[in-house]
């Protein structure tokens, strides 16, 4: 509302108040009078707001073209290609992570590319605690065996040692691992479809692969494993040796086979001794713990049955994972065949955290 319509405004609201005096007194005539007057104002009105519109609304004569982002897809294929990048691209993929100049950190929108692509496959990075960082050597400290009590004393007093709590420092460096990826040079035009078939079939599978293979070797670490024939054993193992509050986040991890096993055992009357897990029809459940199930590729069998991890995994261990993904490619190693060679990186390290935060163990079936 500009100056001249809220002086027409003010004028209108003036003589609707005159009107009203007239109208009250039995002035009927004067009254109409006025809101003649007012009707002219109104016009007035409606024709300087539709004026204040259009002035405001108007196209400037020479428009400004809208900054477009740049792609970062189309910004890592231009830089394998060795294709001039716009200042624009090169702020995407800069900050070199070797002295050559040949690394190159993968650009926000397609590290979230992958990012997104990953939760299509069952990752036991989803249920250990990740921990982001820039450095690449770090400790950690947790609590050994468990919280303990306070420590009585006075107002006024020290605090008196205890015995308990006793921690331990675990030291972890970070190391990385890459897969080196045949892509076709002909990725003009098609960069984000092109570029996100070749990561998935060669790095984003083999990246989670790995992964799952270092957590699992980590949760086996310095610990010997129990041995169930059946899921009643479990159940008792579950109450007697584990602590409850590792039932709270707590789930149960296992392979094919060892699912079988627990999927196949029934009740005296015959009804199936897991349930349903309401929230994901695709998972069930043994006393209230989902069970995640993982290829048997990935987590095979052992000499004592399928092997199973049950309670708090984010607690018993920690995943350090390197900030942002790398890449380089090279013209020469597949040359004969007109491909590019992309070379992706990526670096973390697993440690076991609390080990009394989970049980390991293996599973085979009970006699019938």
């Amino acid at each position: 509302m500009n100056k001249k319509m809220r002086e027409i405004l003010a004028k209108i609201n003036s003589l609707t108040a005159q009107a009203r005096e007239k109208q009250d007194s039995g002035d009927t005539a004067g009254a109409t009078e006025i809101l003649s007057q007012i009707d002219d104002l109104k016009k007035e009105y409606d024709v300087e707001k539709r004026l204040y519109e259009a002035e405001k609304d108007e196209i400037p004569d020479d428009p400004q073209p809208k900054e477009t982002k740049a792609s970062g897809f189309v910004a890592m294929v231009k830089a394998a290609l060795k294709n001039p990048l716009t200042e624009a691209e090169n702020a995407l993929i800069s900050g070199t992570a070797a002295e050559n100049g040949e690394n190159y950190l993968v650009p926000e929108d397609v590290d979230t590319a992958i990012r997104e692509l990953r939760q299509t496959y069952v990752s036991a990075k989803d249920y250990v605690t990740v921990i982001p960082t820039e450095s690449l050597t770090g400790s950690f400290v947790y609590e050994k065996g468990g919280s303990c009590e306070l420590t009585d004393f006075e107002d006024g007093s020290d605090i008196p040692d205890a015995d308990a709590p006793t921690f331990e420092q675990k030291k972890w460096a970070i190391k990385f691992l890459g897969k080196i990826i045949p892509i076709s040079r002909i990725l003009l035009g098609a960069e984000k479809a092109g570029l996100m078939a070749y990561l998935n079939r060669w790095f984003v599978k083999g990246a989670i692969t790995s992964e799952n293979k270092k957590i699992f070797t980590a949760l086996k670490d310095k610990k010997v494993a129990k041995n169930y024939t059946g899921l009643i054993e479990m159940g008792s193992s579950i109450n007697r040796d584990l602590d409850p509050s590792a039932l709270i986040d707590g789930v149960i991890i296992t392979n094919q086979n060892g699912f079988d096993v627990m999927d196949s055992e029934k009740d005296a009357v015959g009804y199936p001794i897991l349930t349903k897990d309401l929230a994901n029809p695709t998972m069930k459940r043994f006393k209230g713990l989902p069970i995640v199930v993982f290829p048997t590729k990935q987590l095979p069998d052992e000499e004592g049955g399928s092997p199973v991890f049950i309670g708090d995994i984010k607690a018993g261990i920690m995943f350090i994972d390197k900030n942002g993904l790398e890449f380089a490619s090279s013209e020469h190693v597949f040359f004969k065949k007109n491909q590019l060679a992309l070379r992706v990186i990526e670096g973390f390290d697993v440690f076991q955290a609390d080990p009394d935060a989970y049980l390991y163990a293996t599973i085979k079936a009970a006699e019938a």
